[in-house]
């Protein structure tokens, strides 16, 4: 037993009983408040009676004034049920770690860190460090001896003599030991060990040394994290936002931070992370979701990163696979950057024409007006802005004569020699007047105006942009495009670039609320897009995070981080390389080595070999991976993903193990991640992890060398078991023959 056990059993109790006490006043301040909120509503219900009486306008600003009271009371009520929620998780595990730290030519003081702060009520003593403060970073980053922090008055430099972890459940000191290294294997390695749930988890104990740095690094506009499977750049991502929201807590809230994610799954998997770090969740989309949001009913379908993939998957072979792999390659790339700048400008100097805007001999503005106006008087503003502005002035002059003609129509009928009364004639004149202008108010609509979807399909009709740029549209390119804009499909490899061209053309305003923009698996997204984001985000600090190893869709996504970053600002750009792994045993990084050579550290965490087992059926194959699995539901694995490369295949194993085995079937991006067994495919896999994976190998051709990145993907979600189960022959199974 550790010679200091005893004295930190009474430490902790101590710290129990504070936490306890401000937990019962908690408690009693939700009493109070649920007993406001019942006043509140007996008076306000009371004024309802006095509103319909005689005293109205005496009564008003009561009602008002409850009203007000009931909004700030649902404030306290909610902050402090937030507080009780930090406090019973805080009374389950105060804290996890403790420094003995010595200022230079000053006093050592003995910190200890937790997930969340503790301050002593009456006299504002720190007793728990909050393990965002900067005073906790050295925990993270220092061995003993010379260490410093950055405070907000400067760098503080002294001697680390001491550094203890705890591993406290249930409000008992279950272990104890002195560590002179970040955070020591035995904690990390029982911490790994445990099996996965269907939810991620956060790393405050286990933060390492260069996961501590991308969370906290605040040098640059822009950082990258590049990093293998297993690495925690997603865990990382989710800490950085829960660092800045406690950083900046004054000016930066949750609904302040964009996360961008590949689908709805992996939204819901990370969705108990910030929680538990007492902080809201990020509001998270998708691209394709973003895409939907700003054309809104332009389109009848935007397919998904999910749905692309899935296509590409089943398509090989078939006709037109090809013509829309060129499609897809050529529309992420810079050269279609170059292309779509140019179209705009183009536009704006050559396609965009004036003509006058006149009824009869009426002219409201003329072509000459027009050009003046667009050129030259409002030639600062976006192409866009110019027109509507443009619009509203034409338009006012049209409705000023509207009026007068009305007065005039209203006269006929009255001279007229049939009867009307005044209803009438005013009904008949608006008709006969609305008719009139009808053709030219469609014609200000759209000369003045911008139909990006028509905009975006001339693109690829237009052959003298393409001329300039020196770029050959291929009649396969510009025919599946138009024949999928003419269906009302708009394809995921054409969403980034008819936003970014309405970015260009100033119809897409930036989302002012959001300040720093978080895009995880950023190796997916393509050339085009990081312009879109450029754009979208100007006024953003941006965090990248990915792992080109796992780029498994090479014809939209851009894969260098570094070129990501530098498209987004080449000026203010800084790149983190983590080349750790956390997340799988040695001998499954080892095995996932021989699909994808990627130089990984893993951590020395081991456990069984991945096993391969072939049968000549798929219901064979099917009948061997039920045996499997049970077997791996016996050693109490919780969490158990059974991939197939295409939604078909999944289709076909949830089939024969549905009849034996309680298992979900996940066909796309939005749907939870259920405890258990889930099916699923290869695509929709990224992001997430399982105790035990059993990659479905379905037929001779899948998982070609072409595929190498999905099927590392696939294999390396798994934290302890990995099963690979293949038809006899199966070609990826040449990679593992022992020479």
């Amino acid at each position: 037993m550790h010679r200091d056990w005893e004295v930190e059993v009474k430490r902790l109790e101590y710290i129990k009983g504070i936490i306890e006490g401000e937990l019962t006043e908690r408690l009693r301040n939700g009493d109070a408040f649920r007993r406001r909120q019942r006043k509140i509503n007996r008076e306000m219900w009371e004024d309802v009676g006095a509103l319909s009486g005689f005293d109205t306008m005496d009564s008003t600003p009561t009602f008002m004034q409850n009203i007000d009271f009931l909004k700030q009371n649902y404030a306290y009520t909610s902050e402090n049920q937030r507080k009780i929620k930090r406090l019973e998780r805080q009374l389950d595990s105060p804290y996890f770690g403790r420094i003995h730290f010595r200022e230079d030519e000053g006093d050592a003081e003995s910190l200890y860190i937790g997930i969340y702060g503790l301050r002593l009520a009456s006299t504002g003593e720190i007793l728990i460090y909050d393990w965002r403060a900067p005073v906790s970073s050295m925990f993270y980053d220092y061995e003993l001896g010379r260490a410093s922090y950055e405070s907000p008055s400067g760098r503080i430099e002294g001697e680390l003599t001491l550094k203890r972890q705890y591993r406290i459940e249930k409000g008992k000191l279950l272990l104890m030991f002195d560590s002179n290294i970040a955070v020591r294997d035995n904690i990390l390695q029982d911490i790994l060990a445990e099996s996965a749930g269907n939810r991620m988890k956060t790393i405050v104990t286990t933060i390492q040394r260069e996961q501590n740095r991308a969370i906290r690094y605040e040098g640059k506009r822009v950082v990258a994290v590049q990093g293998p499977a297993g690495s925690g750049k997603t865990s990382i991502a989710l800490h950085r936002a829960a660092y800045l929201l406690y950083r900046y807590r004054n000016n930066l809230k949750a609904d302040n931070i964009c996360l961008l994610t590949p689908n709805g799954a992996f939204s819901d998997y990370i969705s108990a992370v910030l929680p538990e770090l007492g902080e809201e969740n990020l509001q998270s989309v998708t691209l394709a979701g973003l895409a939907r949001k700003i054309l809104g009913g332009l389109y009848r379908k935007y397919e998904s990163y999910a749905e692309m993939t899935e296509w590409l998957l089943t398509g090989k072979g078939t006709v037109g696979l090809g013509s829309r792999w060129e499609s897809m390659c050529f529309k992420s790339s810079k050269r279609f950057v170059a292309v779509l700048e140019r179209f705009v400008q183009d536009f704006e100097s050559k396609i965009m024409q004036f003509e006058d805007i006149r009824i009869g001999n009426v002219v409201f503005a003329s072509k000459e007006e027009l050009e003046e106006l667009f050129h030259v008087s409002y030639r600062y503003m976006p192409l866009a802005k110019r027109l509507s502005r443009m619009e509203i002035v034409v338009t006012t002059r049209i409705r000023e004569y509207e009026r007068r003609r009305r007065q005039e129509v209203m006269k006929e009928f009255i001279d007229g020699e049939e009867y009307l009364d005044n209803t009438e004639i005013k009904a008949l004149s608006r008709i006969r007047v609305t008719r009139e202008l009808e053709k030219v108010m469609q014609n200000t609509k759209n000369m003045l105006s911008v139909n990006i979807s028509r905009l975006y399909r001339m693109l690829f009709e237009y052959s003298a942009v393409w001329d300039s740029c020196g770029e050959v549209l291929s009649d396969d390119i510009r025919k599946v495009t138009i024949s999928a804009l003419d269906q009302g499909v708009l394809f995921y490899e054409d969403q980034a670039p008819i936003l970014y061209m309405m970015a260009l053309l100033g119809m897409i305003e930036p989302d002012r609320r959001i300040r720093h923009v978080i895009i995880d698996e950023a190796q997916d997204y393509s050339a085009v897009a990081y312009k879109l984001f450029s754009l979208l985000y100007f006024h953003c600090n941006i965090t990248l995070l990915g792992d080109i190893n796992q780029n498994i869709n090479t014809a939209t996504g851009i894969g260098s981080l570094k070129s990501a970053g530098e498209l987004i600002d080449p000026e203010s750009f800084e790149y983190i390389e983590l080349d750790k792994s956390y997340r799988s045993t040695l001998e499954i990084m080892e095995f996932a080595s021989r699909i994808v050579p990627s130089g990984i550290k893993p951590f020395g965490r081991h456990g069984k070999a991945p096993e391969i087992v072939t049968a000549g059926t798929v219901k064979e194959l099917c009948s061997l991976m039920t045996e499997y699995i049970r077997g791996v539901k016996g050693e109490n694995y919780r969490s158990i993903a059974v991939v197939s490369r295409t939604l078909e295949g999944c289709r076909q194993i949830f089939e024969y193990l549905g009849a034996d085995l309680p298992a979900h079937l996940i066909k796309d991006g939005d749907e939870e991640i259920p405890r258990g067994i889930a099916v699923m495919p290869s695509y929709l896999t990224k992001g997430l992890e399982f105790d035990a994976v059993i990659a479905a190998v379905l037929s001779k051709d899948e998982y070609t060398m072409a595929e190498d990145h999905l099927f590392y993907t696939v294999c390396t979600r798994a934290l302890h078991r990995l099963g690979i189960f293949a038809l006899e022959g199966a070609g990826v199974l040449d990679r593992f023959k022992k020479e």
